[in-house]
């Protein structure tokens, strides 16, 4: 009897115990899940969320018949098959109006369109290497305000998990940048792109091969032409050794963006970055760059002699819109705004650029503090993330000397003005 009854009794106390844990983890959301230090330990423990859900592929096909709401509608449907938090609320203000009244994960990531009354003018957005189309929603909102038509798209393997870069190759970031330049040039009289480090270079590239007469403009943002890693060219051949598929194995706790990074992506971006170097865009394309010259990801003396180099033989439009404190050697052909000096931030980052100071997420008193540099030390990224005096900067050598404990700028406190010479760089081309 009184076994019974302690069965019994164990039996009820392990289920109370698994509605505990799951009232906890339905009061989980996008923004509390990157704070909780527990989370993190686990993470990077299980990986959880570096595998992707095991449904259907990691990519969708296209072709030039797929309308760009059919691309939107399966894209959709790929995240939500095989993202785990595809369904976690994400209870962030939509910069862009185009997220439902109890938003998701999903509908903060997945690719969208903004579309105004008419078909003049348009502007193709595409996202860098482990991100998604949530980096450019506040450019969005302020192209959109202006009277251009946006699209964003999304590149194979990502919005998913972090896994699935291994499963894609650059030949299907591609056919995806070209599927897109295509339905913009059959839908829209006129419009630009703009890309972000791996999405510029793949858009440069594709335009370099085959060029849209109604395409009027590109904006580069950090493009991706050298890496800061020279021996990044390893990855190719280490990917194929047995039980070394990562570079960084992180807990992955950023809903927008991969915070692990696979081998197989490092030799895939390579790839793209060698073919980014050894191309010549059309020399009648007008073309704004911005970068920061402490760029931790990409070699910003090799963007600039790329630049250089278009620059001898450019007859249209070519601006620099350079994040320095010292200024480095432009041509004389470009157009240079230079920006030495940012509110209470040291310099740059590469991923900052695109975001706003009061940025919801990324901002200064966003939901998400990136402390990479410490995922290693589980003590030192707790440091960086709970503290209420932190140093924001570029994560390079030198920062992360001086400033402890320095966490990533994920923002720019010069937007407004960086978006502002955009719309006015677009305006005057793109009519």
């Amino acid at each position: 009897m009184f076994r019974s009854l302690r069965k019994t009794m164990l039996k009820r106390f392990i289920g109370l115990i698994s509605i505990i844990g799951a009232m906890a983890a339905s009061a989980q959301d996008c923004t509390t899940l990157p704070a909780n230090h527990q989370n993190f330990i686990e993470g990077k423990k299980t990986g959880e969320y570096r595998i992707a859900n095991d449904q259907g592929n990691a990519t969708i096909a296209v072709n030039d018949k797929l309308t760009f709401a059919q691309y939107v509608k399966q894209t959709r449907a790929l995240i939500s098959a095989r993202n785990k938090r595809a369904q976690l609320p994400c209870p962030l203000p939509s910069l862009t109006h185009v997220l439902r009244e109890d938003p998701t994960v999903l509908d903060h990531i997945a690719p969208y369109q903004l579309i105004q009354s008419n078909n003049n003018k348009a502007v193709l957005l595409i996202h860098g290497l482990t991100d998604s189309p949530y980096i450019f929603n506040a450019i969005a909102r302020d192209l959109y305000r202006q009277g251009f038509n946006v699209r964003t798209l999304l590149l194979p393997g990502h919005a998913t998990a972090a896994d699935d870069l291994r499963h894609v190759s650059n030949q299907d970031w591609q056919k995806h940048v070209q599927y897109a330049i295509n339905r913009m040039s059959a839908d829209f009289q006129q419009f630009a792109i703009m890309g972000f480090s791996t999405g510029a270079a793949l858009a440069t590239i594709e335009v370099s091969q085959a060029q849209p007469n109604n395409l009027k403009a590109l904006v580069l943002v950090a493009p991706a032409t050298e890496s800061h890693n020279k021996k990044s060219w390893l990855a190719q051949w280490v990917d194929w050794v047995p039980f070394m598929d990562w570079l960084d194995q992180d807990a992955d706790l950023d809903f927008a963006k991969y915070e692990s990074f696979p081998l197989a992506a490092a030799a895939l971006v390579h790839n793209v970055m060698v073919e980014m170097m050894n191309t010549n865009v059309p020399n009648d394309l007008p073309i704004l760059t911005i970068m920061s010259d402490v760029d931790a990801t990409i070699d910003s003396h090799a963007t600039l002699s790329l630049l250089n180099h278009w620059a001898n033989d450019h007859i249209a439009s070519l601006q620099l819109r350079l994040y320095s404190k010292n200024g480095m050697a432009v041509s004389d052909k470009i157009q240079v705004t230079q920006i030495s000096q940012l509110d209470n931030v040291v310099d740059m980052s590469h991923v900052g650029l695109l975001i706003p100071q009061s940025h919801p997420y990324y901002g200064r008193e966003g939901s998400y503090r990136h402390c990479g540099s410490y995922f290693e030390d589980n003590d030192a990224f707790a440091a960086c993330k709970t503290a209420k005096n932190i140093t924001f900067g570029e994560h390079h050598a030198h920062n992360k000397m001086v400033y402890q404990p320095l966490a990533r700028v994920t923002f720019n406190p010069d937007f407004n003005n960086l978006s502002k010479q955009v719309l006015t760089f677009l305006e005057s081309h793109v009519e």
